[in-house]
Parts: C-alpha cells; sequence; structure tokens
C-alpha cells in the first residue's frame, strides 16, 4: 500500500507541475525577461543567500530543543537538515524530511529513526503556526493596492474567518500531541514490537513539549526561521527592482509560497513556486508580468542553487553518497511493513 501511495503522490506531483509550468511558460515574453534577470542585484542575492542558509541553522538550533535529552552534536543536526533540504529537492516524492531523520540516526546511532521523525512533526506544527499567524498578519494589514481582486471586504474577511479555523486545528493538533508526550506507552517487551516500538520512539521524539525552557527557546528559534525566510524573500524583492513592495508584502509571498510548497509536487517544486510567485506579484500586488516571471524564476533559481549546493557540501562533509541516500525510501518502507496495520 506504501509503495502505490508514494507512486501515486511522486506521479500527482509531477503532473501538478507539469501544468503549473505550461501555465507559467504561457505567452512569456522570454527576451524581456532575460533582460531583467540579467539586471538583478547581485550583491543583493547574495545577501539573500546568506538569510536562507540562516534558516537551516535557525532548524538546526530547534532540533536540539526538539530531540531534548539527545545529545546530538550542532554539526549532525545542521548537516543532516541541509541534506534533508537538498533532499527534497531532488529527489520524488517529498523524500527529505525522512532522509534528514535516516542522515541524523546514522550520523548519531544513539538516535532513533521514529524519535527524530517524532521531533520533525512537532517541528511542523510550530511551521503551521509561525505560516498562520504571517497570515493573519498579513490579511490585516492588507498592503494590496486599490484594483487588487482581493481587496474586497468580503472576501477578506472570509479568508481571515479561514485562517482562524485552520489555526484552530493546529491549536487541537498541537494540545494532542502535548498529550500523547506526557502519556505513558506500555513497556511491555512483548508490546513493543511493530507498531509499539514505533510508537515508543515517536513519543520520545516528542519529548521536548515536557519543558517549559525548551518550548519556549523552540519558539524563539522559530521566529529566528521565519524572520530569516520573509528576510529572503525581501532582498529578493529588492534584487529584482521591486522597490515600491515593503516587509509587508515579502511575508504575504512568504506565506503563499509557505502554502503552496505543502501540494504534491515536483522535485524542487518546479512550476508550482514559479506560478505561485508570479501570481502572488502580479494578482496580489498589481505588478508587471515580466517582471513578475523574471523574479519567479530567479528565486526559484537561487533558492534551488542554495538548497542544494549546501547539501551537497554537508554530504561530503559527512561522506555520504547520493546513492546512500537514495536509501531512505527503502528504509522508510521497511518500516512501515513493519508495522502491523491499524
Amino acid at each position: 500500500m506504501t509503495k502505490r501511495r508514494t507512486r501515486v503522490t511522486v506521479w500527482l506531483g509531477l503532473a501538478l507541475g507539469a501544468g503549473c509550468a505550461a501555465l507559467f511558460a504561457r505567452d512569456a515574453a522570454w527576451r524581456e525577461i532575460g533582460g531583467v534577470l540579467s539586471r538583478a542585484n547581485a550583491p543583493m542575492i547574495l545577501a539573500a543567500s546568506g538569510c536562507l542558509l540562516m534558516t537551516s541553522v535557525a532548524r538546526a538550533w530547534r532540533w536540539r530543543q526538539l530531540l531534548s535529552g539527545a545529545p546530538v552534536s550542532f554539526r549532525h543536526r545542521l548537516t543532516s537538515t541541509l541534506i534533508g533540504f537538498a533532499g527534497n529537492n531532488i529527489l520524488p516524492g517529498r523524500l527529505g524530511e525522512p532522509l534528514r531523520c535516516w542522515v541524523l540516526t546514522r550520523l548519531d546511532g544513539r538516535v532513533a529513526f521514529w524519535r527524530a521523525a517524532g521531533s520533525i512533526v512537532v517541528e511542523r506544527v510550530f511551521d503551521l503556526g509561525a505560516a498562520l499567524g504571517l497570515l493573519v498578519v498579513f490579511l490585516v494589514t492588507a498592503p494590496f493596492p486599490p484594483d487588487a481582486a482581493v481587496r474586497d471586504s468580503a472576501l477578506l474577511t472570509r479568508l481571515r474567518d479561514e485562517a482562524l479555523v485552520v489555526g484552530g486545528v493546529a491549536v487541537a493538533v498541537s494540545l494532542g500531541l502535548a498529550l500523547f508526550a506526557r502519556r505513558r506507552l506500555a513497556t511491555d517487551p512483548d508490546r513493543r514490537g511493530g507498531l509499539g516500538a514505533g510508537l515508543a520512539s515517536l513519543q520520545s521524539g516528542i519529548a521536548g513539549l515536557r519543558s517549559g525552557r525548551s518550548l519556549g527557546l523552540a519558539v524563539a528559534c522559530t521566529v529566528v526561521l521565519w524572520g530569516s525566510m520573509a528576510a529572503f524573500e525581501f532582498l529578493m524583492l529588492r534584487a529584482f527592482g521591486f522597490s515600491e513592495l515593503g516587509p509587508l508584502h515579502a511575508v504575504g509571498l512568504l506565506v503563499v509560497l509557505s502554502f503552496a510548497i505543502a501540494l504534491p509536487q515536483a522535485p524542487a517544486g518546479v512550476g508550482v513556486v514559479q506560478l505561485a510567485s508570479e501570481t502572488t506579484l502580479t494578482v496580489l500586488y498589481g505588478m508587471p508580468v515580466d517582471r513578475a516571471k523574471a523574479f519567479a524564476i530567479g528565486l526559484w533559481v537561487c533558492q534551488v542553487a542554495v538548497v542544494v549546493g549546501a547539501g551537497a557540501v554537508a554530504s561530503w562533509v559527512e561522506g555520504l553518497s547520493l546513492a546512500d541516500m537514495r536509501r531512505v525510501r527503502g528504509v522508510v518502507e521497511a518500516l512501515d511493513e513493519a508495522s502491523p496495520p491499524g
């Protein structure tokens, strides 16, 4: 069942990416787009790249709190993070997160795969909360031009209401994880195989929720992380000459892209990222189409180059090869098949 689900997800992502890429390329004036790309501010792009790398550092800091009690070095947390996010850009089926857990387990055998996976679940809750918080800020400030489609008050009200509903779901999930972290699982050896062992390791992976100090530090790291991502978007906007757009516009772009990349997609989000970026700039902010398309291409190229390049360096430092990383699919399927159904 897992293999079939994985194949469906991969093909759905490829189809969605191809469709978005076709829509993005339709009626594109490539000569004008090339001119905008050639005039991009290189020093500003380098500064933006530094902000993008800072996001991985912030994730590594936060991971220490979520792996409470596991003495994993900063180096291994950072290289695992860099390799995992590079994997999301070059491997199908969004294998970056399980790859990240697998690498950490290989580099430090004291951390079980499911313990690392449990910490990633909590990490996603933090990120969802941050994205929803920024979405509410963006919708309340509503930095749209007068003729923007979403300027309509009824639509804005509906969007705010929907954000509150999703926020409520995120709070409920957070409370559920907190209760699960505090619940004691059976320690009978006969019940520690299969799913029981997986749940026990998963529970240990979210043990950081039990400590108020770890929780507070994780929140602080999340602020640094999302602040760095917003800074990356803002500097990239300035690099492509969008001086009329400010930090709030960068926040809006970040929120749109954050939800867009949650969809099934091709490796590196090709097609989806470009179309989402262009649509945000043209429909929400009223920017010219050619400039928006050039920015979407430049943003994607910069992001993929930095993330994959950093992952390649991390793999070299840790002595891992691409063939090693591709084994993660088989590892995940084996772990899933080892757990009893239900």
